[in-house]
């Protein structure tokens, strides 16, 4: 009983953290006037979200938040700026088009888009690399590489999401970013952490 009780203190704490790590995504992100704040907030919180999933639950919220938002400002302002507008253009060309040859092309175009916005923001997180076009492309060679992860994060998001909102409709307002963001911060590491030990292992077969 005594266990049980602190299982769920534990969870119960892990959950008060998302939420308030939410609540300080959304401030970021409606203090950078939306489309200019919503690359260092989401930056931000992936790269705490990436601590939790490494170990380091410990780890002082709103100080690590501020510091990686001023840190990771500029860069991830403009490339939020980007996908905020590649993403709306998609959209417009995908409703209003009536060729189906114009949208097929679209389409296609949207889920390459979809494939590097689900890595670009969490490899800001985790690389210290040089340069937004490198950046913007490894986003889109590793989603490719690793096309069944990437998958498997977008089936797992909808039906998150889906299950979130016919349960907890409530969450969403409260914890919905940070929620989604864990997940794909957590498929994202596993992605890079692969990455990391076939390097590894080819780097010995040359030793």
């Amino acid at each position: 009983m005594v266990r049980f009780v602190e299982n769920m203190n534990k969870w119960c704490m892990r959950l008060l953290r998302l939420v308030y790590l939410n609540l300080l995504w959304t401030f970021a992100t409606i203090l950078g006037l939306g489309f200019i704040g919503v690359g260092p907030a989401t930056v931000a919180m992936l790269s705490i979200l990436r601590q939790w999933i490494r170990g380091n639950e410990e780890v002082a919220i709103f100080s690590t938040f501020v510091r990686y938002f001023k840190e990771s400002f500029k860069e991830a302002a403009i490339i939020g700026g980007i996908y905020s507008l590649v993403g709306y253009v998609l959209y417009v060309d995908i409703v209003n088009s009536s060729s189906w040859y114009v949208r097929v092309v679209t389409l296609m175009g949207a889920f390459l888009y979809l494939i590097s916005l689900a890595y670009i923001f969490p490899l800001l997180a985790h690389y210290d690399w040089k340069g937004i076009k490198l950046k913007i492309k490894m986003s889109i060679v590793i989603g490719f590489s690793y096309l069944q992860y990437t998958l498997v994060l977008f089936v797992a998001i909808v039906v998150l999401y889906a299950l979130i909102l016919g349960l907890y409709p409530g969450i969403l307002t409260f914890a919905g970013a940070s929620i989604i963001g864990y997940l794909v911060m957590w498929m994202t590491h596993q992605v890079f952490s692969k990455i990391e030990r076939e390097v590894l292992v080819k780097e010995e077969d040359m030793a």
